[in-house]
């Protein structure tokens, strides 16, 4: 990523990196892998001593132009800090993942984990995505509740969001240098954002 700069009368390019911030974009990808039953983790990373089961929501946006229209700040080698727009990342491709933990059968090895759909169900209202209720009863009284519905690639491709990327874990190159990476945390709505053309749910194929 570029930004012009002028050197002895001639117009160069300098790297503009990428950095943390909210990218209007579209999700061009689904994958929906599910996962082995694996050990929960509290905000601190110490185990809970229970293990639950996932099928994984992985998503990548594609950053759309009007990106090109919005502010971002960076810090150069030096610690500087330094403000841009947005032209140099548009197309830029970032991979983002939410959970949508499963409720075990009689024949399964790990428990349920409700509390963990918080970020999926955010995801799926996000997206548009019809949200059921039922009722249930529990201590004699007839509750209502939220029904998580099962996305599905129509629900998701071409969809406009505004991606909240942040670093993610980084990785050391041959040469032995730390090397940033980045991801989408999650996705919020793009109020003015419009599908892309041909990725509707009576456009798709299947």
């Amino acid at each position: 990523m570029l930004d012009n700069t002028t050197t002895n009368g001639t117009t160069e390019r300098e790297y503009t990196p990428k950095t943390s911030g909210e990218y209007l974009g579209h999700i061009i990808d689904l994958k929906t892998p599910l996962s082995d039953p694996f050990e929960l983790r509290d905000r601190e990373g110490k185990p809970l001593g229970r293990k639950a089961r996932a099928r994984w929501f992985n998503f990548k946006v594609r950053v759309a132009p009007e990106t090109a229209e919005l502010t971002f700040t960076h810090r150069d080698h030096k610690g500087t800090e330094r403000t841009h727009n947005g032209v140099d990342y548009v197309g830029w491709e970032v991979r983002g993942g939410v959970p949508r933990f499963l409720e075990p059968t009689a024949d399964d090895d790990f428990e349920a984990n409700p509390e963990g759909n918080d970020a999926y169900m955010r995801f799926c209202e996000t997206l548009g995505v019809e949200i059921p209720t039922r009722e249930i009863e529990r201590d004699g009284k007839t509750l209502t509740v939220q029904v998580l519905p099962e996305l599905t690639t129509k629900d998701v491709m071409g969809f406009p969001v505004t991606a909240v990327v942040g670093r993610g874990k980084d990785w050391t190159n041959p040469e032995g240098k730390t090397v940033p990476t980045f991801k989408v945390k999650f996705v919020k709505e793009w109020t003015d954002g419009k599908r892309l053309a041909g990725t509707t749910t009576d456009d798709l194929p299947f």
